[in-house]
């Protein structure tokens, strides 16, 4: 296998998305919604042992921010973002906000109706 296939001019050596979490798939602390806003909890001292997507994510999330903008920003898949959060959540690193619950469908509907009606 020649070098070519893991190797970027511009940025060097490309490591599979699947490493940065350790090949988990589920976030450690709890399921997060794609626009569950971040927070970092505290100050930016964390503790020894993160790898620099979290310290990045930390850094990202000093003002609210919502989990699908810094994937988006990361330029990684929102799965791997979701586990490196929860990661920083389960440490109390970072604080989740979720967003508020959909309404209930007959609401809608009545709006849909009332909308309909004028």
């Amino acid at each position: 296998m020649s070098d070519e296939r893991w190797l970027d001019e511009d940025a060097g050596p490309i490591v599979p998305a699947y490493l940065l979490t350790k090949g988990r798939t589920v976030p450690a602390s709890e399921a997060i919604d794609l626009i569950a806003v971040i927070i970092t909890a505290g100050g930016l001292t964390p503790p020894v042992g993160l790898g620099p997507e979290h310290l990045i994510i930390m850094q990202k999330c000093t003002t609210p921010t919502r989990l699908v903008d810094v994937a988006a920003e990361l330029g990684l898949p929102i799965g791997v973002v979701r586990v490196l959060v929860g990661d920083l959540h389960a440490q109390q690193l970072v604080q989740v906000e979720h967003p508020p619950p959909a309404p209930d469908a007959s609401v809608l509907l009545e709006v849909i109706n009332g909308l309909r009606a004028l």
